[in-house]
């Protein structure tokens, strides 16, 4: 473990925060306009591994060489594979296979020329990142069984053992912060506010979307600009951000009348 945290691994930059931001954007695309409930899964699971892929990075033994100190993964290649492989079993035809592939090998390697990061760690993080994908399947059957009101509050205090781990580099608290977000409007959402995606006009996602996206990029600008470092701040910072994606956005989109709500109007099945 390396007290200091001085690896380049772990560092928070403009770099590892657009990467982010990019992350939740597309995310949140699948969350205000396809499926909430898709949305969440991906959206979790993808920060979820990025929280991971540094907790590795701080704790694991690196790989000693004579060069220098190879970490077993590295966090940003880790989550965007965790993010584009989410997608593998939901798709049917061999060209969706390769597109879903495409970012996250344009990401390995750019990272491998741009950042400069070793073949070792690049491979560490597609291996880590597929295997937290592929037992998020394999574990569906079980979670499928159990009430979401459990599911959710499961992914309310896993953040909070995360943060736990995570809290001797401040910064990284907004991670733990946007998942802990993320649990509680989606628990809010789901019993209060309810939005229907499924019945929205174009017209409506497209404005959710725009809605969504500015709210995102005005907060980052916000959080940029405000030069305050603490852990409180942070850890605020990255609630807010899975509050919005979750719960302000479809609940504005609900009093904005652009969306229905369950109940509103009987379905026939």
């Amino acid at each position: 473990m390396l007290m200091d945290f001085q690896s380049p691994f772990l560092t928070h930059n403009n770099w590892s925060e657009w990467l982010l931001i990019s992350f939740l954007l597309l995310t949140g695309i699948i969350y205000w306009t396809m499926s909430k409930r898709l949305g969440f899964q991906v959206i979790y699971l993808t920060v979820l591994s990025l929280s991971f892929g540094f907790i590795i990075t701080m704790y694991f033994p690196y790989l000693y060489t004579e060069d220098k100190l190879l970490p077993l993964t590295h966090p940003h290649i880790q989550a965007a594979v965790t993010l584009f492989t989410f997608f593998i079993p939901l798709v049917k035809r061999r060209i969706e296979i390769i597109l879903c592939l495409v970012p996250a090998i344009v990401i390995c390697v750019s990272y491998l020329f741009l950042q400069s990061v070793p073949v070792f760690s690049i491979v560490g993080g597609i291996m880590v990142g597929g295997f937290i994908s592929y037992m998020y399947y394999r574990s569906l059957d079980w979670m499928g069984a159990m009430p979401e009101p459990y599911l959710f509050s499961f992914a309310i205090i896993l953040p909070l053992f995360i943060a736990a781990l995570i809290f001797p580099v401040n910064s990284f608290l907004t991670l733990p912060g946007i998942l802990l977000g993320l649990g509680t409007g989606a628990t809010v959402e789901q019993f209060k506010v309810r939005v229907l995606i499924r019945k929205a006009t174009m017209t409506a996602k497209l404005l959710s979307l725009l809605l969504g996206s500015t709210g995102l990029i005005v907060g980052y600008l916000t959080f940029t600009f405000s030069g305050l470092d603490s852990a409180f701040y942070f850890s605020l910072v990255g609630i807010c951000a899975g509050l919005w994606i979750s719960l302000l956005v479809p609940g504005l989109l609900r009093v904005t009348k652009l969306y229905d709500n369950h109940g509103k109007r009987r379905e026939l099945m």
